[in-house]
């Protein structure tokens, strides 16, 4: 009783203290870029900015906010989409500890969840790519986990379908005008949606409710952008001191094929492709696998046949992999969506316990497990072109993550306190 004891309370400081880190470098972030102490990459950034003052065009509805909240109480665009973000940011950190609260007690999976590369920390690693639009359709897909794993809890189907109706729908439409990717992802918002279901009526109400979708999707396609509406909104952002807005804004689909075949194959070398290989490994490869192995010792069970065949409503995402070039965007974003997908299975904590105890018993395995542990958040991290730099440009993904956010961490600390607080000694090297 007192070794079960002592390691729920390290299960738990463990827990805290994972957490206590994710919500303190998401505000520190938040205050270096609020503060202009981080060079904001203009790919990122300058895309916020699209809205719909050059004509309707895809991507414009979240700089349309911002320009009308801009236009009314004169906001400036920094403060807005910092405090944004960071609403953001917090948020995704609350969705994963409550879709993964089953697994508080097993801190070797907790950590490998939280702490991994491809996940939470994938922005903060990857500062070009902290102001990106992926964090609304990652949201998406936790929150949507997130209703269905608190209706299973309360044996609820009508309030999961009301939810669905009601709030979902109206959050994909949303998040589909802020940017057209999340329509590569629907499939896996209806794997999960059916899933939940028992009848089949059930199954046609909830697919004439993802029929509504048609209509934004349409949209979609239609508006994609053209070179007019481009020019004209540079014009217009002028105002922001923005200089351009993304090229492929003024090509539509056609100009990121060509840009995929470029990259891909003019550009190709076999550094590149290994290091691709090994960052989808290590992000998706690793969760599939875990994953799996407890489907297969029967720790997660499905519940009808579309959970079993999961795999084929992922199939649609994997043309993100042809629409951009940056696949850690890409591998970041199914990597969300398989973890969201894993955390709605029924878990039988009782039979996972069983296996943590052999775990603990064997210090080879335990040795072992801490080893791959302390790898896989300190020794590698997911960069934005996921290590496929194309055109000689210098990425690895085998750089410092966690060891070098503590460095920064230290420094930041170390200055705000000697800036606003007490006047410190001065180091000297």
């Amino acid at each position: 009783m007192d070794k079960k004891i002592k390691n729920n309370f390290i299960n738990s400081i463990i827990i805290k203290f994972t957490l206590f880190f994710l919500v303190t470098i998401t505000v520190c972030y938040f205050y270096l870029n609020l503060q202009g102490s981080i060079n904001i990459s203009s790919y990122a950034f300058n895309e916020l900015f699209i809205n719909y003052q050059a004509g309707f065009i895809r991507r414009g509805f979240l700089g349309e906010i911002f320009w009308q909240i801009n236009t009314l109480f004169s906001v400036q665009p920094l403060i807005f989409f910092a405090y944004l973000f960071l609403i953001l940011y917090l948020i995704q950190i609350y969705l994963f500890a409550k879709i993964f609260r089953a697994y508080r007690n097993f801190y070797f999976i907790f950590i490998i969840i939280f702490l991994s590369p491809a996940l939470i920390l994938f922005p903060i690693y990857e500062v070009n790519l902290y102001f990106i639009k992926d964090i609304l359709i990652k949201l998406s897909i936790l929150y949507h986990a997130y209703i269905i794993i608190r209706a299973k809890d309360n044996k609820d189907n009508k309030a999961y379908i009301k939810s669905l109706k009601f709030i979902l729908i109206p959050i994909l439409t949303v998040v589909m005008f802020v940017h057209e990717y999340q329509v590569l992802f629907l499939s896996i918002h209806f794997l999960l949606s059916i899933t939940f279901s028992k009848s089949k009526n059930e199954i046609i109400k909830i697919i004439n409710l993802y029929s509504l979708l048609l209509i934004p999707i349409f949209l979609i396609l239609i508006f994609i952008g053209d070179s007019t509406q481009y020019e004209n909104l540079n014009l217009i952002l002028k105002k922001f001191e923005i200089d351009n807005v993304h090229s492929q804004l003024s090509g539509g689909f056609y100009k990121a094929i060509g840009g995929f075949y470029k990259w891909h194959f003019y550009y190709f070398s076999y550094k590149d492709f290994v290091q691709l290989l090994l960052s989808l490994f290590l992000s998706v490869g690793i969760f599939f696998l875990f994953f799996n192995i407890l489907i297969r010792e029967r720790v997660l069970k499905f519940k009808n046949k579309y959970q079993k065949n999961y795999i084929f409503f992922f199939t649609p995402s994997l043309l993100c992999f042809l629409l951009a070039l940056d696949h850690g965007r890409n591998i970041s974003l199914i990597a969300t969506h398989l973890i969201a997908f894993y955390s709605i299975l029924t878990l039988d904590e009782k039979k996972l316990g069983i296996i943590k105890n052999k775990i603990d018993n064997n210090f080879l395995k335990r040795c072992s497990i801490i080893i791959f542990i302390f790898f896989y958040i300190f020794m590698w991290k997911l960069d934005q072109m996921a290590g496929f730099g194309g055109r000689e440009q210098i990425n690895s993904i085998f750089e410092s993550s966690i060891f070098s956010e503590f460095i920064k961490l230290i420094k930041f600390l170390y200055s705000y306190i000697d800036l606003n607080i007490i006047n410190l000694p001065a180091i000297k090297l």
